[in-house]
């Protein structure tokens, strides 16, 4: 279990590896056992193969990384090509050290010697858009700054802490709802209060329900700020009553949440509310332990052209300190840099404490999970979380046969089908996230298969069957895969910038959309006589009363309010002369396709044209 090493003032925990890994990869009396993944350099040293020679077989670029993860047709094929035998052994992975840890953390099982301290509440401001969320953030916020430190703050880091009386409170300085959902979606529990603010002179909306549901969901205790009390329509009894109908009672009406009315434009009731908050928070008795590595969760991550990756973190127990190794999402990397949320550098962080980190090397996805190690073995742990993670991947995108694919092809939209392949997981989760939105009421987007590393046969022989497109980022075809290709009607696209990748997407959706088009009304015909041809049939001698007729317009013959007969217009003729168009006021000749039904003196003709509407 835990391994105690003691230091003056300082409490680590570290793990036996021997708890977590189990070995997948062997070879025994000349035969090959493999689990769901492997690298290819483990694989050629294990059977004791040239790493060149082994990218050769399997059809990488002798450029590759030797760390490049080879799925299981791949490891069998390069037995093949070596006459080894091979067997394919029941699914193994790693239990997830990130997980276990945090698991340790949130029972609350501490060593005896760790300093167990109450940690600030981290709270998530949510609710409908305009309803008050941002400006109550920002009443918060600037009413516990000093005018110095308004003046030089220009952005946030995602989170930000303040102090009343003595009591600390972290916000996450997000837009809650979107953040709290990716979080939740990761797993993560990062909050501890919600507040949801409902607007006096709006009532629930469906965001607020939304998230409402959420923090239901979540087990995570709520208040309701009732805002712009002081706007004209305000009505409290009606926002208790609404939300009440949604089983959200408010301590006036009986029940366990309280309902506070605030303006927090003027900074009304803003000081009560921040009471409610004090007093939950104390209901809940939130302890972390403070000498202990860090874990957390990530609140935001950016890439800054300057600064490089810029990643902010709510440390949830332990302190974490510049220097530290820190495992997040499924890479290593260690902290060169820490500010707090108002721009001070800072050498170490506590429980509760939002804080953004400089240095790591990799973009990790919101509501990722971090844990600070000691361990020598720290890149071993964070490899088996990613090979991992990508045999789930595999497993999610590979459940399914290519006649599921072709039922998904002819449904009602149109498919747009998918094959993504990425440099990295972390880059790999957020391009197909933002991909699959893309889907319309036209055409559906389906990541059919993602996966890190280069294109091999198999994603080649997929997109063929299943008439999808590969999207490669950060990463070049080889030679072998482009003769792979050929002849295949398989589309490869390459991209190192990512929104190029995002507008080619677009762009290829919008191609398969087809034209729509509407009947809009152009104008008003009285016909006023009829003249009878045996070459021609009936000319209707007319004159336009309203906007105009077309030569090409379609025609709705109106009698008695109603239409008698829709057709086209054949041609359109001003005494001798062909006309594209007649206007408000012209007289002309009318002679429509369809003669069937005799038209009359007086008739109206509505001339409509067709429009595209998309």
């Amino acid at each position: 279990m835990a391994k105690k090493k003691n230091k003056k003032n300082e409490h680590r925990l570290e793990f036996d590896l021997k708890e977590f890994f189990v070995e997948k990869l062997t070879f025994k009396n000349g035969k090959l056992f493999f689990g769901s993944n492997s690298r290819i350099n483990d694989v050629a040293n294990i059977i004791g193969i040239d790493i060149k020679k082994a990218m050769k077989d399997v059809g990488l670029s002798q450029n590759s990384n030797v760390n490049h993860i080879l799925d299981d047709e791949q490891i069998a094929e390069l037995a093949l090509k070596n006459n080894i035998d091979f067997e394919k052994v029941e699914d193994v992975s790693a239990v997830n050290v990130v997980e276990k840890i945090l698991q340790i953390m949130d029972k609350q099982n501490w060593d005896s010697t760790a300093e167990v301290i109450t940690r600030p509440p981290i709270i998530t401001i949510m609710g409908h858009v305009d309803h008050g969320k941002t400006t109550l953030l920002d009443t918060i916020r600037k009413s516990n700054l000093t005018s110095k430190e308004i003046g030089g703050i220009t952005q946030t880091i995602g989170a930000y802490q303040i102090e009343v009386n003595g009591n600390k409170l972290t916000f996450i300085d997000t837009p809650g709802h979107e953040a709290f959902t990716e979080m939740r979606a990761n797993g993560s529990k990062v909050t501890d209060i919600v507040i949801i603010v409902v607007a006096a002179d709006d009532s629930i909306m469906p965001q607020t329900i939304e998230s409402i549901d959420h923090a239901k969901a979540a087990n995570v205790p709520m208040i309701v700020a009732v805002n712009k009390i002081d706007s004209v329509g305000a009505n409290f009894d009606k926002v208790q009553e609404d939300l009440l109908k949604i089983g959200v009672v408010s301590e006036q009406m009986g029940g366990d949440v309280p309902f506070v009315p605030i303006s927090a434009l003027k900074n009304k009731g803003v000081d009560k509310l921040i009471e409610n908050i004090v007093l939950m928070s104390e209901m809940q008795e939130l302890k972390a332990p403070k000498n202990i590595l860090a874990s957390g969760t990530v609140i935001e991550s950016n890439v800054d052209k300057n600064k490089g990756n810029l990643i902010s973190v709510i440390v949830q127990n332990g302190t974490l300190k510049i220097g530290d190794n820190i495992i997040m999402d499924d890479f290593v990397s260690r902290i060169k840099s820490m500010h707090d949320d108002k721009g001070k550098i800072i050498r170490e962080a506590f429980p509760g404490s939002p804080v953004e980190i400089f240095g790591i090397g990799q973009s990790p996805i919101v509501g990722s999970k971090f844990v600070v190690t000691k361990d020598k073995d720290a890149q071993k742990i964070a490899n088996e979380i990613h090979d991992s993670r990508i045999n789930q991947l595999r497993k999610i995108t590979n459940n399914y046969n290519v006649a599921d694919l072709f039922e998904r092809i002819n449904n009602s939209k149109k498919a747009f089908n998918i094959i993504l392949k990425a440099d990295s997981l972390g880059v790999l989760e957020a391009i197909s996230s933002k991909l699959e939105g893309f889907s319309n009421d036209d055409v559906e987007v389906k990541i059919i298969r993602k996966d890190t590393g280069e294109i091999s046969t198999t994603d080649i022989t997929l997109a063929e069957a299943s008439k999808a497109s590969i999207y490669t980022f950060n990463l070049k075809t080889s030679p072998k895969i482009m003769a792979f290709t050929k002849n295949r009607n398989v589309n490869i696209f390459e991209f190192n910038i990512i929104y190029k990748m995002f507008e080619d997407v677009q762009n290829k959706i919008n191609g398969l959309i087809e034209d729509k088009f509407e009947e809009k009304e152009i104008g008003k015909v009285e016909v006023k006589k009829l003249f009878t041809f045996s070459k021609i049939g009936t000319i209707l001698g007319s004159i336009v009363r309203e906007g105009s007729i077309k030569k090409d317009s379609i025609v709705e013959v109106i009698r008695d309010n109603k239409v008698i007969l829709k057709t086209k217009v054949l041609s359109l003729q001003f005494e001798k002369s062909q006309l594209k168009e007649a206007v408000k006021g012209r007289e002309c000749g009318i002679v429509l396709k369809d003669q069937k039904l005799k038209l009359q003196e007086g008739d109206i003709l509505i001339a409509k044209e067709l429009v595209k509407v998309n």
